[in-house]
């Protein structure tokens, strides 16, 4: 992906987060500016391993929300008229800003589209992924709604609970009662990682 392609990606980011109401988001973006959310990749090895790669699987689960949101309205648009396109901007561009200055490239690493090999740093903050993103935003500034935070922090589904922590499930069960942009969002991230984002080989 080259330089140009970046940067039009990171105006669109840009320009969404913009299309907000939130107080003082030119604020959050300079916060945001000051990570390496625009360049870091999306996992160490395989997974969008490139420059960039965080930002471009954060504008394809956006845009997986929203075609969803749209299929859903068609069949329980009592449950998803509730889910704002505001929050789906803030939720799907911003559910892994723990990935933000987590990643670094190796020395001497392949630096090809999808073949660089990046090291992670151990986090200072060592709880939870979704956790850890919720945390960074207000650390950064953003205000999130009840229902922002629980999609951040369960956008990862069953993935993200301890199968032999009962309180986990009781939680999850109720944020997905409770809020229907948890289960929007994490749908969402799904398509994106496992259809979008899925290499043409393996089919």
């Amino acid at each position: 992906m080259d330089k140009e392609e970046l940067k039009k990606l990171k105006a669109r980011v840009i320009e969404l987060l913009r299309s907000t109401k939130i107080q003082d988001i030119d604020y959050f973006i300079e916060e945001l500016e000051r990570t390496d959310y625009f360049k870091a990749p999306a996992s160490a090895k395989g997974h969008l391993c490139f420059e960039g790669g965080l930002m471009v699987h954060s504008l394809n689960v956006y845009d997986a929300a929203m075609l969803l949101k749209k299929s859903l309205m068609a069949v329980r648009p009592d449950i998803y008229e509730k889910v704002s396109d505001e929050s789906i901007i803030v939720t799907a561009l911003l559910h892994d800003m723990c990935k933000a200055d987590l990643y670094f490239k190796r020395r001497g690493a392949q630096v090809d589209f999808g073949q660089a090999e990046y090291g992670f740093n151990q986090t200072d903050l060592p709880v939870g992924h979704g956790e850890k993103s919720v945390i960074r935003l207000f650390q950064m500034g953003l205000d999130l709604t009840d229902a922002e935070i629980c999609a951040i922090r369960w956008h990862m589904g069953a993935w993200s609970v301890n199968q032999a922590d009962s309180e986990q499930q009781k939680d999850i069960k109720q944020a997905e009662k409770l809020y229907p942009l948890v289960t929007l969002l994490h749908m969402a991230d799904t398509v994106a990682a496992k259809v979008y984002e899925r290499p043409a080989s393996t089919i």
